[in-house]
Parts: structure tokens; sequence; C-alpha cells
């Protein structure tokens, strides 16, 4: 395999990206100038030093080649910790943000579920999730946990899994565990939603 298809192949892998943008993509390098080649290698070289992994809600958060273990967001004082948002990945974390409609604290699961999957728990962060409700639960009084979960199948899904596995923890500490309402529509992600559709969704929250 050549140069050129080993680097198609590895742009195909990319979330929503088939074989033709990814000859697409490739192309485009081979006709920019070796400028912009070279900033792509430099930045992506140095994702390893200067992004981590947010300790608290598990998102990627730019560190600048510091020791730094929370985000920004989980570092904030002003955030209510009694709020707690799980979302499915970091851009969806992103697009709330951008609506401006949520005050509490985040976590990414890193996924969803497939119907089928006869281990869910190894496809998504289960384990944290639930350290981290019980420790919050135990030291800050958490009130509310809300699934803000994609409303596609394997988002039903993973919806259904957690709203089991943390029913328990939803009765020891007695907060409320809802899901977004009316606004989103049967097959929509949070990724593709408007601040509008977010901001209704969290509004008419169940």
């Amino acid at each position: 395999m050549s140069t050129l298809d080993k680097l198609a192949e590895l742009f195909a892998r990319f979330p929503g990206i088939g074989p033709r943008q990814s000859k697409r993509f490739v192309y485009y390098l081979l006709a920019a100038p070796i400028g912009v080649r070279e900033e792509l290698s430099r930045l992506v070289l140095a994702l390893k030093k200067m992004v981590n992994v947010c300790s608290e809600c598990q998102r990627f958060f730019t560190s600048n080649g510091n020791q730094q273990t929370l985000c920004s967001t989980c570092a904030d004082p002003n955030r209510d910790n009694t709020l707690l948002m799980i979302v499915e990945k970091d851009v969806d974390l992103e697009n709330i943000e951008r609506a401006g409609a949520w005050s509490g604290k985040y976590f990414v699961l890193g996924g969803t579920i497939p119907i089928l999957e006869k281990n869910p728990h190894e496809r998504v962060r289960s384990k944290q999730i639930q350290k981290l409700i019980e420790n919050r639960g135990k030291n800050n009084g958490l009130k509310e946990v809300v699934l803000a979960l994609s409303l596609t199948s394997e988002g039903e899904n993973t919806a259904e899994f957690l709203q089991s596995s943390l029913a328990p923890l939803s009765t020891a500490y007695g907060f409320k565990l809802s899901t977004l309402g009316r606004g989103l529509s049967t097959g929509s992600e949070l990724e593709y939603s408007d601040p509008d559709t977010i901001r209704n969704a969290l509004k008419n929250r169940q």
C-alpha cells in the first residue's frame, strides 16, 4: 500500500468520513503549500504534550504543557456542584456550553452502547461516573443528574442503561435523575442541535 493510500485509509477512520472524502483530504494536502503540511504535522505531534484529559469530567482540554488535572469548567468555583450533566462526547459538551443554558458540571461518557452489546460497561465510562456521583452525593449534596444523550437508538439504549445503573445511587443520595425533554426530535444528535433547541430540551427535561 502506498503512502497516499495509507494516509487516505487513516482519514477514513475519522467520524463521518468515507473513502472519497479521505482521498480529497490527501489531495488537498498534496496541493497545499508546504507550510500547511508542516503546521498540521506540528499540531498533531503537539496534541500529546499540550492536551490532557480532565480527571473529573473526562473531557479533553488544552493544558499548555503544564500539569493541570482539571479543565476550566471543573475548576470554576462558580459552577453548581449539585448539578451534573452526562453527555456522550466532548463536542456535545461544547455545544451545550455555547447554548449558555447550563450552570452545573459535566461528565463525558466517551460514546454510546450498541443495542446488542453484551458488555455495556466496557463501551462507556460507567465505573467512573458511578464513582464521581458517589463522591458528589457524599460531599456536595447532589440534586440532579441529567442524561443529555442523543435521541438515536444507541443514545436511548445508553440512557436506559444509565437509568438502571444509577437508580440505586439516586435513591441512596436523593438526587433527581432526568432526561432531556421536548425540543430534540427522534434521531437527532446533540452535536448538530442549535442553541434554541438545546435550551428548550433542557427547560423541558423530565
